[in-house]
């Protein structure tokens, strides 16, 4: 079960760091893109480890634990980019940045896990095939920016992208065991606050966002 989420998210980090990598024109810039490959690499580390630790399951009482870590996320990767005109630089490229979405093919999986009564239909369905949809038309949008219209479908396309990510983690969360849970479902959405599946929200979404 590891591979699905573990197999993304480090390859996600390098693509990344390649893509800030390949960018670099200067000493600030490369540094720049060394530091920040070494940070995502440690921000994925560190997530493993208290996902393996169970910090992520579903609390009794309080904010889960996965939205405040999404949202903590969020907030630092747009400071980051806000403070950085180096950073900003190195991430220009769109069409690099619309095939990093290539990822999202492992939205197969969730529907896999749907079959072997891993994860509820009610999430797996929606996030899993939106995800699919998005990953699989990546590099066709990609490929095609500079043509006529190509504009507008990658407006679309990373509108469509952004709404299949919120509804994904706001299923999510809405089905997880918690003062929060809105909907009772079988099997529970408890194994998406698991590792390897955490992953998913807690690392490769506010990349996807940002």
């Amino acid at each position: 079960m590891t591979p699905p989420a573990v197999v993304p998210a480090v390859l996600v980090v390098i693509a990344l760091f390649l893509v800030m990598w390949r960018e670099g024109t200067t000493p600030r810039t490369i540094t720049v893109a060394i530091t920040s490959g070494l940070v995502l690499a440690a921000w994925l580390v560190g997530t493993s480890m208290a996902a393996l630790s169970g910090f992520y399951f579903p609390p009794v009482s309080g904010p889960p634990p996965v939205g405040v870590q999404l949202a903590v996320a969020l907030a630092a990767l747009a400071l980051c980019l806000a403070a950085s005109p180096s950073l900003r630089s190195l991430l220009t490229d769109q069409k690099n940045l619309i095939r990093l979405n290539v990822w999202r093919l492992v939205g197969a999986v969730f529907v896999a896990l749907m079959f072997t009564g891993e994860v509820p239909a009610l999430w797996a369905l929606p996030a899993g095939l939106g995800d699919v949809a998005i990953g699989a038309t990546a590099f066709w949008v990609a490929g095609r920016l500079d043509e006529p219209g190509g504009a507008r479908r990658a407006v679309a396309f990373n509108l469509l992208g952004l709404l299949d990510l919120v509804v994904a983690v706001g299923l999510g969360m809405t089905i997880s065991p918690g003062p929060r849970q809105l909907f009772q479902v079988t099997p529970s959405g408890e194994v998406l606050t698991h590792f390897p599946l955490v992953l998913v929200p807690t690392f490769l979404v506010p990349l996807a966002v940002m």
